[in-house]
């Protein structure tokens, strides 16, 4: 059995969204042996052609797209491959008998964030910097939105999204991150939050230069900026696409829209190893009851 892997926007080693399915990628190999075939494509439709053509070419029968960037590329040449499984990240696709796509609750882990990033606020005035300004990063700021005014309705959001719908470089911009969130923390901000793939590590970075507190996404980042990065809201990619792998190889392969959420593991905060002294108790526990009542449905979302 060969995989292939599209990678998007933001490439390996962007330390979030790619190596989180990466790293899913990685166990699934070490249990079932598959020969495993990375490409990294552009964000033009002709480097994505000529990426999934290449993983064709060298044999692969079950192909990884990560991200919203590459969903027009698989809908396009799933028909044409019946027999090949295609498992899409973080898009929904449905009435496809070969491809299963994984979505994720980002407003449930991102009120959380919400909650404790107003709470953690001492100047009232906190930040979101949103790589590509599309429905998935918007469910972000959301619910963000909605734990941040659950605190207090006169906390202010200033909100920057870095690219338009359609431009994905925008998760591709670590120098411009650095620069967005200077300028946030200059203007009185003390927490970001960061949904931009490789962007987000130059927010992360200027965290660390302003002595301000960052929130990081996808992957655990806290240990990228050791005390501020608050928390990272994981997206946990690496085990949807276990899950999703696993099945196929066990001859288990079910097509359509696969939800993940704080429920099912699928969305989660880091441990917090850095900052969990810095972090009241009763904030603390108004995490985990706030958790608690999302999973139990006594939370509800737009």
């Amino acid at each position: 059995m060969t995989v292939g892997l599209l990678v998007g926007s933001g490439g390996l080693g962007d330390q979030s969204y790619n190596d989180m399915t990466f790293s899913g990628l990685g166990k699934a190999q070490h249990e079932y042996g598959f020969k495993l075939i990375i490409e990294e494509p552009s964000n033009t439709m002709e480097s994505q052609e000529k990426a999934l053509s290449n993983l064709f070419h060298q044999g692969a029968e079950i192909i990884v797209a990560n991200g919203a960037g590459l969903h027009q590329l698989i809908t396009k040449h799933a028909p044409q491959h019946p027999k090949k499984c295609f498992i899409v990240n973080d898009f929904p696709i449905n009435n496809h008998p070969n491809i299963a796509s994984t979505v994720f609750a980002h407003e449930e882990g991102s009120y959380l964030v919400g909650l404790l990033a107003a709470s953690y606020s001492k100047t009232g005035k906190i930040g979101f910097i949103g790589g590509v300004d599309i429905p998935q990063l918007r469910a972000f700021l959301d619910g963000y939105t909605l734990g941040v005014k659950k605190i207090s309705p006169h906390i202010s959001i200033d909100t920057v999204f870095m690219t338009e719908a359609g431009d994905f470089s925008g998760f591709e911009m670590p120098n411009e991150g650095l620069q967005a969130a200077t300028e946030m923390y200059d203007n009185g901000v003390d927490v970001i939050y960061a949904v931009a793939g490789l962007t987000g590590n130059g927010v992360i970075q200027a965290a660390f230069r302003n002595k301000k507190m960052v929130i990081g996404v996808d992957s655990d980042q806290d240990h990228m900026a050791k005390g501020h990065v608050l928390t990272s809201m994981m997206k946990r990619l690496d085990t949807s696409t276990y899950a999703e792998i696993s099945q196929i190889l066990n001859n288990n392969f079910q097509p359509g829209i696969k939800f993940y959420s704080l429920k099912n593991g699928g969305i989660s905060l880091s441990p917090m190893r850095f900052t969990r002294h810095l972090i009241l108790d009763q904030t603390f526990d108004l995490l985990q009851q706030a958790e608690q009542d999302i999973i139990d449905g006594k939370i509800l979302f737009p």
